[in-house]
């Protein structure tokens, strides 16, 4: 929808079938060889695909096993998406889990996987710590992005009742044939 001009999160059930309509045609002409998960980067690496659509952190670690591959943002800009970390009710050992989410939050921890995994960390302090440890990473778009990186960024739209269920059922449809 993005190379369409189409605004995700303003985005109409028409606007997603005209989508996933295009989806169908390229992977039925062979454009788009297939669907994967997290698999994709097998290929990716040994360099049995050229192009995937996947995440920018999974293109900086897998850098390491080919440091041919890098990661493009579309002209038309990105998704952005977020993890959260909760404690379901009933937990066995919600303290334990309180404890590891506080580690975690520690600037200096989570620098050590901001290093790694490349992507926005929403944890105040780390940046200073990277200015000191390593400037170039205090620099990295993934890690602290500008406005201006993501100004043609949208975030994951929020679809539901009948128009989700319609969507939805219309893309497994084409990914899972």
């Amino acid at each position: 929808m993005k190379c369409e001009g189409v605004d995700p999160n303003e985005a109409s059930e028409a606007d997603w079938m005209k989508a996933i309509e295009k989806l169908k045609s390229a992977s039925e002409s062979g454009q788009i060889r297939r669907f994967t998960g997290n698999d994709y980067q097998s290929d990716l690496t040994s360099g049995n695909v050229v192009a995937v659509m996947g995440w920018s952190g999974d293109a900086v670690q897998l850098q390491e096993d080919n440091p041919e591959l890098e990661w493009r943002m579309p002209t038309e800009g990105c998704m952005l998406w977020s993890e959260d970390m909760v404690i379901p009710v009933g937990a066995p050992n919600p303290t334990a889990a309180e404890a590891f989410m506080n580690y975690v939050y520690e600037p200096e921890n989570q620098a050590a996987i901001a290093e790694y995994v490349n992507y926005v960390t929403p944890v105040e302090g780390v940046k200073e710590v990277f200015e000191k440890q390593d400037p170039a990473l205090a620099k990295n778009q993934l890690i602290f992005p500008s406005a201006s990186f993501t100004e043609k960024c949208s975030g994951t739209p929020v679809i539901e009742g009948e128009e989700e269920q319609n969507i939805v059922k219309a893309f497994d449809a084409v990914l899972n044939g």
